[in-house]
């Protein structure tokens, strides 16, 4: 099963950490997008700002700081508008992220999503059995290559024992729908097409999305314009999909912080870890 083999978010990574994505196991790769790791370049500001855009995803974040040796273990539910992060600049922490498309962390955490969305959690709040096998764990690590391992292994077992709870086996085909239309078809076309009432489309998604299909879908047509417009810049047509032009740049304002005309390509690229780098716990 391979729901979202083709839904590929694109995200705008921090410009003073290095960055780089990693695939999970196969058996994972219906339900995890990616793990990735953060880390912030050696020379840097003291304090410094970034955007955070949505992408319709939910993440769980592990933070460890070598040098306090403090960790957290944090879950961001679905947000649809872009946020502001702060930090002190920290040259021995690290951030491991497990990103989980849309719909899928249900399995992992039970709390309905609308409760979880537009917020960040302390996973203990939220799934302590799994908050204590991911800290005690990643704890234990000293490389990108076995923290992926150990959540490999964490999160196997955990969707086991998870998939017997129960699941709308129509969700998948809904997101799939909105994704395959770019976000463009309004919720009576995706009910009429799905053969579902809007009513339970909504109970659906505030049970495993966090957001209504509307503002799921709106996020999806973002994403989809912003993909086109990072491969091809000069030629995409940002108005697509929206009702006109002033439409576009409102929407764009909303989920990154910037005009479609300040925005730039490198804002959506950056250095990747090279396979040697070592974490030290």
């Amino acid at each position: 099963m391979t729901r979202f083999d083709f839904f590929r978010p694109t995200i705008m990574p921090s410009p003073y950490t290095k960055y780089k994505e990693f695939q999970p196991a196969p058996f994972l790769r219906p339900y995890i997008c990616c793990y990735w790791l953060a880390s912030p370049y050696k020379m840097q500001i003291p304090r410094y700002s970034y955007d955070i855009i949505p992408d319709g995803c939910t993440d769980i974040l592990f933070e460890y700081d070598g040098l306090s040796q403090t960790s957290s273990v944090t879950y961001y539910g679905m947000f649809d508008e872009y946020f502001h992060a702060t930090e002190q600049h920290h040259p021995h922490k690290i951030t491991f992220g497990i990103r989980f498309y849309p719909g899928s962390s249900a399995y992992f955490i039970r709390e309905k999503a609308k409760d979880t969305a537009r917020s960040m959690t302390d996973l203990n709040h939220l799934n302590q059995s799994l908050m204590g096998k991911l800290k005690d764990q990643l704890l234990q690590t000293n490389h990108v290559t076995e923290m992926i391992a150990c959540c490999d292994v964490i999160f196997s077992e955990a969707l086991k024992d998870s998939l017997s709870f129960r699941q709308d086996a129509s969700l998948p085909a809904i997101l799939s729908t909105i994704v395959s239309g770019c976000g463009t078809l309004t919720v009576e076309e995706i009910a009429r097409k799905e053969v579902i009432s809007t009513r339970t489309m909504n109970r659906l998604f505030e049970e495993r999305i966090g957001l209504s299909p509307k503002k799921f879908s709106q996020i999806i047509r973002f994403q989809s314009i912003l993909k086109e417009w990072v491969r091809h810049p000069n030629s995409t047509n940002l108005a697509d999909g929206y009702f006109d032009q002033s439409h576009s740049i409102k929407d764009f304002k909303k989920r990154t912080g910037k005009s479609p005309s300040q925005l730039q390509v490198s804002d959506f690229y950056n250095t990747v870890f090279h396979h040697s780098d070592t974490i030290k716990m």
